[in-house]
Order: C-alpha cells, then structure tokens, then sequence
C-alpha cells in the first residue's frame, strides 16, 4: 500500500469517529517549534535518539536556507548526547544538502508512515524503539507513523503556512481532522503539552 492511500484511508477512520485510529494521529508530546520541545524530559527518560522531519518541521517547505541557529541548535543537541537522522519522504536533492549542513545522519524518499521508514532510521541509529522519538509536524505520517511502530512520538507547528503540491494534501487532510478532534475534545490547535498527553 502506497503511502498516500495508507494517509488517505487514516483520515477517513479519523473523521468517523474511530477511537483506535484516533490515538495513533495524536503526539505524545505538542510544541510549538522544535526549540519549544522538553529534550531534557525526553534525556531523562532514556530518549537518546532524535528523528526530525524536514519540511515545515525544521525548514520552510523547499527552503535550502539552513539558518545558523538551526546549525548551533543541533550542535548542541549533539554536544548533549542527541544522536539525530532527518528522515523525509523528500528525495534526495532536498535532504542531503540539509542534513550536511547540520552534520546528520538523514534518510530521503523514506515512505512514512509504512513501517519501512521507521525500520531503516533505527538501523542508521543503531537505535531501538523504546529511546528514540519522532519529531515533526504532520499527524498523517510523521506521528501515526511513530506511534504505530512504538516511537516517542512529538508534533510541532508547521513553520510556514507555504506548502508544495507534494505535503499540501497532507495538510489540508490535517486542517479538517484537526476541527474533529476539536469538537471531540480530543486535540487543539496551540494547546500545547508535554509527557504522555498529559494537558
């Protein structure tokens, strides 16, 4: 099953109402950037290991503009013992040049959320399920996808509006859950939290 069918047929269960389907779309941590997230709660706990999306995660969608705060913030996330990969459905002529400027690890036109993805960025990591989280802002593939494979799960806003043909249908999928989940009680947008969904 191709990615987009695998994100198309979540969205569907969401916005019926199905509460298995519902818990794998919510984060276990929600930040409002990726500098706003607890990585001493996460160095406590035994997550050593960091996956970041790309696009509107870390960088504006297309943006090869790798600004220097990024590059010292994920230097000291290294300093303290951080092991990152950027894993994105992106192809390469995106990814590498991104994740050479931040001097990580990456892996492109990865499939999130198949369990593919996952199982490739735990090999790079040398690293295991149970310390290692997902960073990134789309709850149809960076975050179902870590929570079905038992990943620490974390979402973050997206940090542009700007979104290409390739994650604009993602979004817009999102956009309309996000209003379920609302009326649901379930999940709102800026209600940020940390630690297991604790609110």
């Amino acid at each position: 099953m191709s990615k987009n069918i695998e994100m198309i047929k979540s969205f569907i269960k969401v916005m019926a109402g199905n509460e298995k389907e519902i818990s794998l779309i919510l984060p276990d941590m929600y930040a409002k950037d990726v500098y706003s997230i607890d990585y001493d709660y996460l160095k406590d706990n035994g997550y050593d290991n960091l996956i970041f999306d790309i696009d509107n995660t870390i960088l504006p969608v297309n943006d090869m503009v790798v600004p220097l705060e990024l590059i010292d913030f994920f230097g000291d996330l290294k300093n303290n013992g951080f092991n990152i990969c950027i894993v994105s459905n992106n192809g390469q002529e995106r990814v590498l040049p991104v994740a050479e400027k931040l001097d990580v690890s990456c892996l492109f036109m990865a499939g999130k959320p198949k369990k593919s993805a996952f199982d490739k960025a735990l090999m790079v990591m040398n690293s295991k399920t149970g310390d290692t989280v997902m960073i990134g802002d789309q709850m149809l593939s960076d975050i179902k996808g870590a929570n079905q494979y038992f990943l620490y799960s974390i979402l973050v806003d997206p940090v542009s509006d700007y979104y290409d043909f390739k994650t604009g249908t993602s979004r817009v999928l999102q956009n309309i859950m996000i209003k379920k989940l609302s009326k649901l009680n379930k999940f709102r947008q800026c209600d940020y939290y940390k630690n297991g969904k604790e609110k």
